[in-house]
């Protein structure tokens, strides 16, 4: 069966719920007795046939065995199962790729700044610097050491003020 004559899984899942139908009137079980021989609620079944809910392996292979079908259920459900594979199939391959949200880094690194954070505050006669990354590792090795260079210049909230030569970080 070509791809143009390719059966869609509603048509795919209406044949083996009308197929179940057939064969239950065939052999003169109602709804309710089917589902007692099955092991299954009488809803479900009514659900089923309706096409409300789509078959499972397990309610297509307990029907194929109490209603003594001949292997036709089977057949719809192995029908049914391969539309639904081929349409699950498509539709992965129709999904771009989704881009790495991530920030880019220099090839061969293996540590991704997502997030960095800095404060300086004056007491009077001190600076005192606090400085947060989050760091991710995305390459293999582990990272035992993670060195970083500070530089200030300016009196924190008064970017227009030089900071002494003199001046210490604390």
């Amino acid at each position: 069966m070509d791809a143009h004559n390719a059966v869609t899984v509603e048509q795919a899942a209406a044949n083996c719920a009308a197929e179940i139908a057939y064969w239950r009137e065939v052999r003169g079980i109602l709804k309710k007795a089917l589902a007692e021989l099955m092991g299954f609620h009488p809803s479900y079944v009514s659900l089923m046939e309706s096409g409300r809910h789509k078959p499972t392996a397990d309610f297509a292979r307990r029907a194929e065995e109490t209603l003594n079908a001949g292997k036709a259920i089977w057949r719809r459900w192995n029908d049914y199962e391969t539309a639904r594979t081929r349409q699950t199939t498509a539709a992965a391959a129709a999904v771009p790729a989704s881009r790495p949200t991530e920030q880019p880094y220099a090839t061969g690194s293996a540590i991704v700044v997502e997030h960095d954070a800095a404060r300086l505050d004056y007491d009077g006669s001190l600076y005192r610097l606090t400085m947060r990354r989050l760091l991710r590792n995305t390459g293999t090795a582990p990272i035992t050491r993670y060195l970083i260079r500070i530089s200030v210049d300016r009196y924190p909230g008064d970017p227009s003020v030089p900071m002494p030569t003199s001046g210490r970080i604390r």
